[in-house]
């Protein structure tokens, strides 16, 4: 068990096609449905396990995201990836940016809506 305390970050709904590989594996194009700065869910048929260490590519029209992250739940319609780091830090902050700017356009989904 953790002990460390979980850290709750505003979640956005962000329709998005990314770029998805497994460390050792081929890239496969996913449709990322949230995201938040601590991770992402995305829709996949692809079959990746828990723990699995993955490449997340992100790419809108204004900028462009390499982050790494691990898978942490596997459902019938896709992953949910907790992000772990960018692949340079440059990515993390054009991450960081993203969030900031939908924080700033996109109402966050409320994080207690989960816990009813």
């Amino acid at each position: 068990m953790s002990t460390q305390p979980k850290v709750v970050h505003p979640r956005f709904d962000f329709a998005i096609t990314v770029m998805l590989r497994e460390a050792s594996g081929a890239a496969i194009l996913a449709q990322l449905k949230n995201i938040s700065l601590s991770g992402c869910y995305l829709e996949t048929p692809r079959e990746i396990k828990e723990d699995t260490r993955v490449r997340v590519v992100l790419q809108t029209a204004n900028m462009s995201a390499d982050v790494w992250g691990v898978v942490k739940r596997r459902d019938a319609s896709g992953l949910g990836i907790r992000f772990t780091n960018g692949a340079t830090v440059e990515d993390w902050k054009r991450l960081e940016s993203m969030i900031d700017d939908l924080q700033a356009s996109v109402p966050a989904r409320a994080a207690a809506a989960s816990q009813t």
